[in-house]
């Protein structure tokens, strides 16, 4: 969901930094330091594709059914755009993350970290808390606006979000791994 994607990324580029301390507290690089490769390239084929899938399948149920508009790009321009820059957003909001964790650590602030991973988890959830049961609704949004729609357990949503789900956790715990294994051991 459009609402839940973006602070996720957030989110996601914070505790990366978390998991990466010790390496950014020594690296005076902030924009070409040895991690942003990697995670850009988790962000860009990781991360973001899981919403992009979701958006494209099921656009009235990714911006959860605040908007018709998101549900026809084709010959649409701007919605075709819309998709692109939601994309393109997640991964900039995600390095946005994670620069503005590693320039807090580079100044000593150690706990804005901690509040920015608090504060884009608390936003990831908030869609959840705000707009309670949207998302078990699957539909168009005239038919879920109307009273109608498929539940989220039905099919093809369920298996197709189970998988799509699955890949960003096997990913995101890959990359997990990686930052504890590898990415603290950098050398500035």
């Amino acid at each position: 969901m459009v609402q839940v994607d973006l602070p996720a990324a957030f989110a996601v580029g914070q505790i990366f930094a978390i998991i990466s301390k010790d390496y950014l507290k020594k690296e005076s690089q902030k924009f070409t330091n040895k991690l942003l490769g990697p995670i850009n390239i988790f962000l860009s084929c990781c991360f973001a594709p899981v919403g992009m899938f979701l958006l494209i399948g099921w656009p009235a149920w990714e911006v959860m059914y605040w908007t018709g508009w998101v549900e026809a790009p084709f010959n649409r321009p701007f919605v075709a755009g819309f998709y692109i820059i939601f994309g393109i957003a997640m991964v900039v909001i995600g390095n946005v993350g994670f620069i503005l964790a590693h320039h807090w650590y580079r100044n000593g602030h150690d706990k804005r970290v901690i509040y920015g991973a608090v504060i884009g988890t608390f936003l990831t959830v908030l869609p959840f808390l705000l707009w309670r049961g949207t998302w078990l609704k699957v539909g168009t949004y005239a038919v879920v606006t109307g009273g109608g729609g498929k539940s989220f357990f039905s099919l093809p949503f369920l298996p197709a979000w189970f998988v799509i789900i699955s890949y960003m956790c096997i990913t995101i715990i890959a990359m997990v791994v990686w930052l504890i294994k590898r990415g603290n051991r950098l050398e500035p």
